[in-house]
């Protein structure tokens, strides 16, 4: 089961194409507990679902920055 939650910071993702790379504002972000691992999937405003595999780069919106977001080793989901 995949639990979609919205974020509180705008977070957009980049999207390597053929000839551009495009730029997707996240909706929202859903997790999905498979085994002993997460899948994360994001909801693009226009109703696109991108899983992460798909996304080359992801930024949050902190403070007035887009600041990259990155896998930290110790992250862990707490339910």
């Amino acid at each position: 089961m995949t639990k979609y939650m919205q974020p509180i910071n705008p977070i957009r993702v980049y999207q390597a194409g053929d000839t551009a790379n495009f730029i997707h504002q996240v909706f929202a972000i859903g997790i999905t507990k498979v085994d002993y691992s997460t899948e994360v999937t994001f909801m693009t405003v226009n109703g696109m679902i991108m899983p992460k595999s798909n996304i080359m780069y992801a930024e949050v919106l902190i403070e007035g920055k887009w600041t990259a977001i990155e896998v930290h080793r110790h992250s862990q989901i707490v339910d």
